[in-house]
């Protein structure tokens, strides 16, 4: 009989094509996946990964478990969940803890893909900056909160509560729509050098601000700032305006105004990381899958350059 935890560990590789992104979604080690998947294999009597230039391709047999992978897994999920409701008095609920953006782009796809998974849960969304969204999982207040890091501001650490990665939010360039860097497919961070730039706030608690003047400094250059805010549908109204140039990550693209055009930046763009955190040896079925929801609903953001690039 199949192992489930093995089998979940080669179906995070198998979709992710790399035995780190998966050991990282599954807060395992690197050398656990590789090691599940090796297990599996003999198990069946097949190699499943083949290795290849760009990352872990699948074999005849691989790709046959993985369609069995996604049914029977799924199935478990919904037969736990299934269980776990008819055994207590009250709906199970979920509560998630979101910053504003990742509120906004995230959370509704999320909770859809839950709630068609685990019909009748109650998902409750709560606005909440990062730091006290993981005070509240720790004391059990919240079951989930979003969390931002980056290479200046690692992400919170307390005792009970780990992280799960979710994406890597790049940094995009936003311009007024009839700025001559438009037309480029993509722009150095380093042509903007003379320009006037629009920040997030400083002061705030939104490392963005972090992220972009680093970006710069390493471009060479100490961008002049004409005006500062953490809500970014002020910082467009101001780049349409003409008021100057902004960074804005790949997660607000999904509501972005008319008249400002957005490009990727050429080489390495700056980026922060999305993560979620939840408590950690807890099993909740329907916050796992929450996870899992989140994830899938932050794909098509992570195009958000490819996207920009093709636009031009």
């Amino acid at each position: 009989m199949l192992d489930l935890k093995l089998l979940q560990s080669f179906r995070e590789v198998a979709v992710r094509r790399s035995f780190s992104a998966a050991a990282e979604a599954l807060s395992f080690t690197q050398p656990a996946v590789s090691q599940h998947v090796a297990r599996l294999e003999k198990q069946l009597g097949a190699p499943l990964l083949v290795r290849e230039n760009r990352g872990v391709g699948l074999t005849p047999a691989g790709e046959a478990l993985l369609r069995h992978a996604e049914e029977i897994l799924g199935g478990v999920k919904r037969a736990e969940a299934e269980v776990r409701e008819l055994a207590g008095t009250e709906r199970p609920v979920v509560r998630l803890g979101a910053f504003q953006s990742a509120a906004a782009a995230l959370a509704a796809d999320a909770f859809r893909r839950v709630r068609a998974e685990h019909p009748g849960v109650d998902l409750q969304l709560q606005a909440i900056e990062p730091i006290p969204g993981v005070e509240k999982v720790a004391t059990g207040a919240l079951d989930a909160a979003m969390v931002i890091e980056s290479l200046f501001d690692p992400a919170p650490v307390r005792p009970g509560v780990e992280m799960r990665h979710v994406f890597d939010d790049q940094m995009l360039v936003v311009l007024p729509e009839g700025h001559p860097l438009a037309l480029r497919p993509s722009i150095p961070l380093a042509e903007l050098a003379e320009e006037p730039w629009l920040l997030g706030d400083v002061a705030g608690t939104c490392p963005d601000s972090n992220i972009v003047l680093r970006a710069c400094q390493e471009a060479g250059f100490s961008p002049g700032v004409e005006f500062s805010s953490e809500d970014y549908n002020a910082v467009q109204g101001m780049v349409a305006s003409g008021m100057g140039v902004a960074l804005i990550p790949s997660m607000v693209t999904a509501l972005m105004r008319p008249d400002v055009v957005v490009r990727p930046i050429r080489d390495q763009a700056p980026m922060r990381r999305i993560l979620v955190a939840v408590r950690a040896d807890e099993q909740n079925p329907v916050a796992e899958s929450l996870v899992e929801a989140l994830r899938a609903a932050a794909r098509p953001l992570g195009t958000a350059g490819m996207r920009a690039a093709q636009a031009a």
